[in-house]
């Protein structure tokens, strides 16, 4: 090739480099803006779709990175930019999540709820399908979140989106952006029960079936694992909070959640009554166990017990000269299944026998009767005591809904006891 002809190569393959540079940036210089509309667009779109009509935001609306103690389930929140509010990002996980809830919250200057949106969903079965108004009923609410119920049959995912909507607000609020929502008494103590009665609840959803009011009671819950019942109570101006386990006791909380039972003594005695005339005593039932379990056991004795939590019955009875105490527990499994679980302690409160009349719920996930060697599995509870049990040998892989219930359901029997045997226990 001769050198003319190499030069010419050369400046043609110039030419269409800078030919094709120029397009590239004119398309660039044309474009460019469009697509980065488009992706402020995408970005944006969640966020006008929970504001009021009018909502504008801009470049400036992420105002995440300025603002202090966001909660985890907290990722982004943006300020409209007319001053109507502000639109909030958050996740939430429940048991049956696969991965987070995404959820975009559009709350207005004056704390107010006034859109909601489910980004993405993934738990297995869908609160909007057992409640197509769930949603909705957080419109115009506050903080207080004031009437806002759960699904039932979806406890624990609509839990995890009430929480996370909490979230939401409270980051608002600890920041100075809304002002906090004010909580009736009755929300305040309903709020308490799962504190003072871990039987009525899983974490800190209630697992209950409503009562109606009469005398003194306003309204009330019964738990559906047969625990007991909590009640919300009015006397002269003021409300309290009943709880009741089927161990024959109750105990009365005020506002502040302080424990003023020995003030309302006639409020305990409605409260009992109604227990004792709605709920089932499992006295019977746990007593035929706890033979079958000790062959060899006498004297049985029910016993109250001061203790409001899994345990449905309690029970002293003689093997020989021995003591032994017999704790039957219904703690919440997979699926939001009640345990039937039973722990016999001996007089210095170690386990001499533990079984349940199922362990495993979740079949369809994990099959336990392949990977567990269940006998050997309630062996490894023989000889612990509260203070040696760690809640390790309960865990199973695969199986951790399950396994945190046995666990409760351990160590409410070790705080039963110690209840008997520090506090004393009125035999029955």
């Amino acid at each position: 090739m001769k050198m003319n002809d190499i030069v010419k190569s050369v400046a043609m393959i110039l030419a269409i480099v800078v030919v094709f540079s120029g397009a590239m940036f004119a398309l660039n210089l044309h474009t460019g803006p469009m697509i980065e509309a488009n992706n402020k667009g995408a970005e944006f779109a969640p966020l006008l779709a929970v504001m009021p009509e009018g909502a504008s935001f801009d470049g400036e609306a992420l105002i995440t990175d300025s603002l202090t103690g966001l909660p985890e389930s907290v990722i982004a929140v943006y300020k409209e930019a007319n001053g109507l509010g502000f639109a909030v990002k958050c996740k939430a996980s429940s048991q049956y999540s696969k991965t987070p809830m995404e959820i975009t919250i559009g709350i207005t200057s004056d704390g107010k709820i006034c859109g909601l949106q489910l980004d993405g969903y993934t738990d297995s079965i869908d609160f909007r399908d057992k409640d197509a108004s769930y949603m909705d009923s957080f419109i115009g609410k506050d903080s207080a979140l004031a009437d806002v119920n759960l699904v039932a049959g979806c406890t624990f995912s609509s839990t995890a989106f009430k929480n996370a909507v909490s979230d939401g607000l409270s980051a608002l609020i600890a920041n100075s952006l809304i002002a906090e929502g004010v909580k009736s008494p009755a929300q305040i103590l309903t709020e308490l029960i799962p504190t003072v009665h871990t039987g009525l609840a899983s974490g800190s959803a209630l697992k209950c079936d409503p009562v109606e009011a009469s005398g003194n009671i306003q309204s009330g819950f019964k738990g559906i694992n047969g625990s007991g019942f909590a009640y919300i109570m009015t006397k002269g101006e003021e409300s309290y909070l009943a709880v009741t386990n089927m161990l024959g006791a109750c105990k009365i909380y005020n506002v502040e959640g302080a424990d003023v039972t020995a003030d309302h003594a006639d409020l305990v005695t409605e409260a009992l009554a109604h227990t004792n005339a709605n709920g089932s005593s499992l006295t019977e039932a746990a007593n035929k166990k706890f033979a079958t379990m000790m062959p060899d056991a006498t004297d049985m004795k029910s016993v109250t017990v001061d203790v409001f939590s899994t345990v449905v019955a309690a029970t002293e009875f003689k093997v020989g000269d021995a003591t032994y105490y017999g704790f039957y527990s219904k703690s919440f499994g997979f699926g939001g299944h009640d345990m039937d679980i039973y722990v016999v302690v001996d007089a210095n409160g170690a386990i001499a026998k533990l079984d349940a009349k199922t362990l495993f719920f979740d079949e369809e996930y994990f099959h336990a009767d392949d990977a567990v060697d269940q006998k050997g599995y309630k062996e490894s509870f023989i000889g612990l005591n509260g203070e040696t049990f760690t809640g390790e040998n309960a865990m199973i892989a695969g199986a951790t809904m399950t396994s945190n219930a046995m666990k409760q359901s351990t160590n409410d029997a070790f705080a039963a006891f110690k209840a008997i045997t520090v506090n004393g226990g009125d035999e029955r």
